[in-house]
């Protein structure tokens, strides 16, 4: 081996933390912002409308654009989006923290989340470049996964304390430094990724894409304040179909779609996809309904709520870290087929618990759950870069985070939808649509992905 090839051995590491350090703040603020909301509330005022597109908008920007965000990132270079998306997060963190009003805070929250969506596929892309091997890269994405996690299970507690401590905007103040220091590391240890094979863009199909999801996903959060036959809602619905089909027509007239047949032509991509989609209806689905159950019904305070609500959010960094410590070399359809059957198991154990109210059932339930974050989301996330040509890394993770975003808005929707409409029997079929979204998904990852080699099998 070189000593130029040992240099670039050593650098990885550092690479790798500065790819999950900056994803981590994604996480981090997503989670924290929901405990400073009533902090908000006292000093801004306002209607608990506007207090809500503080988070929704967001999450609306981050699901729109992520797929364009691949498809850039795939043509001028990972490396380049990621430090610009991490830049712009960075500075309008600052900005956030400075806001003198609730639309001003709106306003650098949606640019908040354009970072966002710029950082995600070009942090996966980065990882796939620079982790050619399958076994490294399986760790590298574990690693990654698990930081994702800890930042989704630090957010509410740290951001408990840095509210209580010091102010709702501290939250968005942490963010400056280590988003410097990020970026810096990633200036001096991360590679540019290759573009000489990229595709060109099809303009109006990702325009297109991103305004179907827009459309989508504001039907969706508006569906809970007005209803799903209000008017807005409706045009909302009719609004994304239309840019859907005009996407489909576009895309038959395209020789760059956005969905490449290169992509979808793969089974394991496919279900790859479909399992991100379903974990996200069913995880987030259910801490949405479980979290307002335990509150409204329960009457359990938010600490406690919280604490309740811990194996869930911690369960996936240790299952994460577990696995690839004593199971490296498992290929990710078992992984991902045996995360399915514990996200069933869970869901089970909460549709017991509206029969049977117990405390242990629920926490167990949860818990299950999170050990299925664990399972699932390193091994869609490998296959997903394993299916994909390496020219299409950025526009397939792209693909894969945006069907995760609208899956975590149709899961909170619908079954916020059941629960508000019908109580108790609400919650039973909304964990009953969970428990059987993850029973179709394990058996149709066992039979559509073909029995691979083995991660520690050549690239």
């Amino acid at each position: 081996m070189t000593t130029h090839a040992l240099s670039m051995d050593r650098e990885r590491p550092y690479g790798l933390y500065a790819i999950c350090f900056g994803f981590f703040l994604v996480l981090f603020d997503t989670t924290a912002l929901n405990v400073a909301v009533a902090s908000m509330h006292r000093e801004f005022g306002g209607s608990m409308s506007s207090l809500q597109w503080i988070v929704n908008a967001y999450t609306i920007i981050f699901a729109s654009l992520v797929l364009t965000c691949g498809a850039l990132g795939d043509r001028y270079g990972a490396k380049r989006l990621y430090q610009l998306g991490l830049g712009l997060f960075t500075a309008m963190s600052l900005g956030c923290a400075l806001a003198p009003n609730v639309g001003a805070l709106i306003a650098l929250r949606m640019l908040q989340g354009l970072g966002a969506a710029a950082m995600l596929p070009a942090s996966l892309a980065l990882l796939s470049h620079a982790f050619r091997d399958p076994l490294e890269r399986a760790r590298a994405v574990s690693f990654w996964a698990s930081i994702v996690s800890l930042g989704f299970a630090a957010g509410p507690a740290l951001g408990g304390v840095f509210t209580s401590a010091f102010g709702w905007r501290s939250i968005f103040l942490l963010n400056v430094p280590t988003g410097i220091a990020a970026l810096l590391m990633v200036r001096t240890h991360i590679d540019e990724t290759d573009t000489s094979t990229s595709r060109s863009l099809d303009w109006v199909g990702q325009l297109c894409v991103s305004l179907s999801l827009w459309a989508l996903s504001y039907a969706l959060i508006e569906a809970g304040n007005f209803g799903w036959s209000s008017a807005r809602v409706l045009t909302a619905f009719a609004t994304a179909v239309s840019f859907a089909a005009m996407c489909a027509f576009s895309e038959k007239r395209s020789e760059s779609r956005v969905f490449p047949p290169a992509l979808f032509s793969r089974p394991a991509f496919v279900a790859c996809l479909a399992a991100g989609i379903v974990l996200n209806v069913g995880c987030y689905g259910i801490l949405f309904v479980e979290s307002i159950y335990l509150q409204n019904v329960r009457h359990l305070s938010a600490l406690a709520t919280g604490a309740m609500i811990v194996p869930l959010t911690l369960a996936p960094t240790i299952t994460t870290r577990t696995l690839d410590r004593f199971a490296a070399d498992m290929h990710f359809k078992p992984r991902l087929v045996a995360g399915q059957i514990i996200g069933l198991l869970g869901a089970a154990a909460l549709v017991i618990s509206v029969v049977v109210p117990a405390t242990l059932v629920i926490i167990l339930g949860l818990l299950l759950l999170g050990v299925a974050l664990g399972y699932v989301t390193p091994a869609m996330t490998t296959g997903v870069l394993a299916a994909s040509p390496a020219n299409m890394s950025g526009l397939a993770s792209g693909i894969l985070n945006a069907g995760r975003q609208v899956g975590g808005a149709i899961g909170v929707a619908l079954m916020g939808t059941l629960v508000e409409m019908h109580g108790g029997r609400g919650m039973f079929a909304a964990f009953s649509i969970a428990l059987v979204l993850f029973g179709v998904m394990g058996i149709a990852a066992q039979r559509a992905i073909p029995e691979p080699h083995r991660l520690t099998g050549p690239s």
